[in-house]
């Protein structure tokens, strides 16, 4: 009976070492600015089982929230050299390394999220995620931050003409303060993990963010009035190493490339539902809300779109308009 379970045991160990020769096991590291209950969170989560189911175990995502693996800024930097596997960044941060990738931060440029999925699930959205490649990383989705709005502790805002004498945080990004100078604002970079206590200590009068953060970052216990203007859409694009996925069989490269595509259009659908419920609770909370007329803030806003069509791929600027607008692009 012994050697027969000595057998046995043999066997398994056998068989164990024989499926580790064709079926690698890849453990990575996937890292977020967004707090533990914040929709980055539940997206990332989904994002792993589906590349789990995919790969059928082979390839296992773990998710660090909150900054845990270092601010958004790092991460993206260290996805870009390698000492990071995947991280979710913005077009924003990006647009330090990549210029171009501002031009979805562009005020107004999209009218809501949808105007979003059109640009960035067809040819235009790969032609920015090719502008990434050459900085060492892979865009293998476009997810989604949301319509920004404005809030502050002075005054409502009603009016550009409401905004000035404000200061105003922004995220780093030339665009979002030329935006805001734009509106009369003096717009102040802050990183995203100090936004609550520049608000609390005053520092700031405001800042500029969808509902999910005024929610999980608690913002409303240091500030008084939002208003829905909408101006500004920030995406989430999701980044890998690019060595790092070229290292790997080709299906594990294909099936992070499918979940992390199939997640952009479920994220967006998950944020707009979420949204719903939040500005529900922000008024709950007591944040006065106001429904701005955007007319004149679009406006306000347009020498910023004439600036950056002299900074920027005017082609691109345009391809994205036409494509909002759902017309061929100028040709020149």
């Amino acid at each position: 009976m012994k050697a027969a379970l000595l057998k046995s045991l043999v066997v398994v160990v056998a068989m164990s070492f024989a499926g580790g020769c064709y079926a690698a096991k890849y453990n990575l590291k996937f890292g977020h600015t967004g707090a533990p209950n914040h929709h980055y969170q539940t997206i990332a989560t989904k994002f792993a089982d589906r590349v789990k189911e995919l790969t059928n175990g082979d390839v296992v995502i773990e998710v660090f929230p909150s900054d845990q693996l270092g601010k958004q800024l790092e991460i993206t930097e260290g996805v870009m050299l390698g000492t990071h596997d995947l991280c979710q960044t913005s077009d924003t941060i990006l647009s330090n390394w990549i210029p171009d990738l501002g031009i979805g931060n562009l005020p107004f440029i999209f009218n809501d999220n949808s105007d979003y999925r059109k640009v960035f699930d067809g040819p235009t959205g790969e032609k920015f995620a090719k502008l990434v490649e050459p900085y060492g990383a892979v865009v293998i989705g476009w997810w989604e931050n949301g319509m920004r709005h404005v809030t502050n502790n002075k005054r409502e805002i009603k009016t550009p003409a409401d905004m000035k004498g404000l200061t105003i945080r922004v995220p780093e990004g030339e665009v979002f303060v030329d935006t805001f100078k734009a509106l009369g604002s003096n717009p102040t970079v802050v990183a995203f993990g100090e936004i609550y206590s520049a608000l609390q200590l005053k520092t700031v009068d405001g800042q500029e963010n969808p509902p999910a953060h005024i929610v999980t970052q608690k913002y409303y216990e240091v500030q008084d009035y939002v208003s829905r203007t909408g101006h500004i859409h920030m995406s989430s694009p999701i980044l890998m190493n690019k060595k790092l996925l070229e290292s790997m069989p080709k299906k594990y490269q294909e099936a992070i490339l499918q979940a992390g595509k199939e997640m952009g259009p479920i994220h967006t659908k998950m944020v707009e539902d979420l949204e719903k419920e939040q500005w529900d609770q922000i008024a709950k909370l007591g944040m006065k809300i106001t429904d701005v007329d955007k007319a004149p803030f679009r406006e306000a806003v347009k020498p910023v779109i004439e600036k950056y069509k002299t900074k920027l791929n005017p082609k691109l600027i345009e391809e994205v308009q036409a494509v909002v607008a759902n017309k061929e692009p100028a040709k020149k």
